[in-house]
């Protein structure tokens, strides 16, 4: 976001801790702190995480992050259902709060003060941590068990005072993704944290220190760790849904950074060798079908490319479908990947939203062009694969794929024709729809009242009349019901 409130407090205008109380004092979700402060003189209200973080390098943070310390957890829970609706969520102590006033917005996440530290049966996994709440542990210790110093600094509300015992503003001003203090002992309490971290630079597009982005590599193995369950079953650790929710976050911001990023992390090898194993497959010529896959995602981001057919941009479906498009078994490795990764979690209307079935839908057709002619389909066909959004998205793809495959083809010729011919339907419906729409002029039901029963000729039938209709051989119903005539007495 660069504009409105925003550019108080974007990196270069304000001192931090200015820019820090100008969002407080902004934000809506913030106003009880006065009556809290009042209720509770002893207390200290912390702005932490991800919700500095994107202050500080000039983002408007959605979720907000706080931390309370020298409050008793029951005494806090009772003022939060005073002043709004609160709910506890699971064992590391956060309430999800929405004050009066604030329905509809996210809820803020408040933490109580803890350390983490590993028990006997650790097993690299958040859960398996061991936890300890202390409403009078400092804000500096709480910090310390963080992952990366640029998540690892605290804005006290209060006092107005930026806390950063790791250095993180240095690292955010430098786009460096560091650990805090060890790096392997941050990865072996949390595995996580290694995609967490993948992600965290291709979505702020960082660096990663050298310390920390050898110990990635070094530790990404503790990914798939295995449990026993008491049933004798074995479950990885970390969640493959986990690890389908990382790549996803980093995928939908940055691509090909993101993927370039797994494969060199090794993650790519472990979570998605078929995608791995494109970087062998050398066509004639002599590039990878890898690289091709990344020439891919880089032409379906060119919103030239987009607005060519129709699209604003690339919707997340569309470039996983271009990350997927060059496998050899095409819907069938996507499939197996989608579900076992579970890339379907995020709601339609997530950033990070995929619809799965337009996916697969998307790569069965992707090589229409290399077998059929377009100017040879029933425009009922036509209109079918390539006048809806699911069909911009197709020919935007089959577009990016004939640009990478660096060759001429009889298929990228079609293209251009299907553009052309997509482009006089949609004009022809823009002239004589309603909305864009052409609407049609008979349905099954002047089928039946015709006497034909119902079965597999109304879908012909149906279709027939459509195509006379869109190469405007018939304009109005009339017609429409003389041609239906004519069609069934020839039957």
């Amino acid at each position: 976001m660069t504009g409105g409130m925003l550019v108080q407090y974007a990196r270069q205008s304000h001192p931090p801790e200015l820019r820090a109380a100008l969002f407080v004092e902004s934000e809506k979700r913030l106003t009880w702190l006065g009556f809290f402060y009042t209720d509770f003189p002893n207390a200290d209200v912390y702005l932490v995480g991800g919700t500095l973080r994107d202050i500080l390098i000039g983002r408007m943070p959605q979720d907000i992050d706080l931390v309370i310390r020298n409050v008793d957890p029951e005494q806090l829970e009772q003022w939060l259902l005073q002043h709004g609706a609160a709910e506890f969520v699971g064992r590391f102590g956060t309430f999800k709060f929405i004050p009066h006033g604030c329905g509809g917005s996210e809820p803020i996440d408040i933490a109580l003060p803890r350390t983490e530290f590993i028990g006997d049966k650790h097993e690299s996994a958040r859960d398996s941590m061991e936890v300890k709440f202390d409403p009078s542990l400092s804000i500096k210790d709480d910090l310390a068990r963080r992952d990366f110093t640029i998540n690892a600094m605290a804005f006290d509300t209060r006092r107005g005072r930026l806390i950063d015992p790791f250095l993180g503003l240095n690292d955010l001003y430098a786009n460096l993704i560091q650990s805090v203090l060890i790096p392997e002992q941050r990865f072996y309490e949390d595995a996580t944290r290694i995609l967490r971290g993948l992600r965290f630079a291709s979505q702020l597009q960082f660096g990663i220190e050298k310390d920390t982005w050898r110990a990635m590599k070094a530790n990404i193995a503790l990914l798939n760790n295995l449990s026993m369950d008491d049933d004798g079953s074995h479950r990885y650790v970390v969640p493959r849904e986990s690890i389908g929710r990382e790549f996803l976050l980093g995928f939908v911001a940055h691509p090909v950074h993101t993927v370039q990023l797994w494969k060199e992390a090794k993650a790519l090898h472990l979570y998605m060798p078929q995608l791995a194993a494109l970087e062998t497959q050398i066509e004639s010529d002599t590039k990878s079908a890898y690289h091709k896959t990344l020439d891919v995602l880089g032409l379906l981001q060119k919103k030239d490319i987009a607005r060519r057919h129709g699209l604003s941009k690339a919707s997340p479906t569309l470039l996983l479908a271009g990350l997927l498009s060059h496998l050899e078994d095409g819907p069938d490795q996507a499939y197996e990947i989608c579900t076992r990764l579970y890339f379907h979690q995020f709601p339609s209307d997530h950033k990070a939203g995929i619809d799965c079935k337009r996916m697969f839908w998307l790569l069965k057709h992707v090589h229409t062009f290399n077998e059929t002619d377009p100017a040879s389909m029933r425009p009922s066909l036509f209109e079918k694969l390539f006048l809806n959004q699911r069909g911009a998205e197709l020919l935007t793809l089959m577009h990016a794929h004939f640009i990478a495959s660096g060759k001429h083809s009889i298929a990228r010729e079609r293209l251009h024709t299907a553009a052309r011919i997509r482009g006089e339907l949609m004009r022809h419906m823009l002239n004589e729809g309603e909305d864009g729409r052409l609407p049609r002029l008979i349905t099954g039901k002047d089928i039946k009242q015709a006497g034909i029963e119902p079965g597999p000729g109304y879908r012909d039938l149906l279709d027939r009349v459509r195509d006379a209709q869109l190469t405007r051989a018939i304009v109005n119903r009339d017609q429409a019901l003389n041609l239906l005539d004519a069609m069934i007495a020839e039957l």
